[in-house]
């Protein structure tokens, strides 16, 4: 286990290069589980237990919540915060399913996925709530082969 001293630096160090990459915020964040003895999984894994998943879903939730009242609020430092905590909470998610090694790859197919929304002109098509929706160019994600990859 590393030290606190040693997290501190860790976070700080790679903080400090001016770019944080979604690797180095799973991997903060897996040493906040190591430090906690918070148990992830190394390979890919659905069934990590409801007490697991559901604790993940209200976590979740709740900054989400948290986000919603910032946001109405018009309070950007809690805005800031809630969609920090978001992402800490999803990177300790994506460990304890094991899919920090396969998420980049998982999030570039999704990318090109939604990418060929647009339609034929290369014009988006969007519903009335400004929701972006599918065109006939679309296609599905093809994420299992990821994850089986």
């Amino acid at each position: 286990m590393r030290s606190i001293e040693r997290l501190t630096f860790f976070i700080f160090d790679d903080m400090s290069k001016g770019k944080l990459y979604l690797q180095d915020c799973i991997n903060a964040v897996a040493d906040f589980h190591e430090a906690f003895q918070i148990g992830n999984e190394e390979s890919p894994k659905a069934d990590v237990g409801s007490d697991t998943y559901m604790l993940r879903y209200k976590l979740m939730r709740e900054e989400n919540e948290e986000y919603l009242e910032a946001a109405e609020n018009g309070d950007l430092t809690e805005i800031a915060d809630a969609c920090g905590d978001m992402l800490y909470i999803l990177c300790g998610t994506l460990l304890k399913h094991g899919l920090q090694h396969k998420i980049e790859e998982v999030f570039e197919e999704i990318q090109r996925s939604n990418m060929s929304k647009l339609d034929k002109d290369g014009k988006p098509i969007f519903r009335e709530d400004g929701k972006v929706l599918k065109s006939d160019q679309y296609f599905k994600p093809d994420i299992k082969s990821i994850l089986e990859a």
